[in-house]
């Protein structure tokens, strides 16, 4: 049995790994934490107009930036006595990454925050956990 949170560095994704961290400990389960490159605001009509070197330096700075979200998620995690953590990043629209990792490894529920890093910061729910919460085939979890 594994949980899956998904994480994007912010508190409301903290909140979800303290949540999920301590629903893991309870029932001795894994937890995968995962982040996805995407969803950081920049549109692809300007990161289509980059040139390849640019496109190149932003690749890297994205997956340098989704390694130190899930270093930092790691030590949060098993700081909170999560027994085994498992981190995975990935590239795509957020809300289907999450699902398609989900499914992929088999795991039994998704925790996500209410609200990260998006743009959207008036609605109730965020639109990633709210596309997860329509859209996933398996309990969704969103910590508030």
């Amino acid at each position: 049995m594994r949980i899956l949170v998904a994480t994007d560095g912010s508190e409301g994704g903290n909140r979800a790994i303290d949540y999920a961290a301590a629903k893991a400990k309870a029932d001795g389960t894994e937890l995968l934490i995962v982040n996805i490159l995407g969803g950081y605001g920049i549109p692809d009509r300007v990161v289509r107009a980059f040139t390849q070197a640019q496109q190149g330096w932003l690749s890297e700075l994205l997956e340098s930036l989704s390694a130190e979200i899930l270093t930092k998620a790691r030590e949060r995690a098993l700081a909170a006595g999560a027994p085994a953590v498992l981190i995975e990043s990935r590239s795509g629209d957020v809300a289907p990454t999450i699902i398609h990792v989900a499914q992929e490894k088999g795991v039994s529920a998704i925790v996500v925050g209410k609200r990260g890093s998006g743009r959207v910061e008036g609605l109730l729910l965020g639109s990633v956990s709210q596309k997860l919460v329509s859209l996933a085939p398996l309990p969704v979890t969103v910590v508030p």
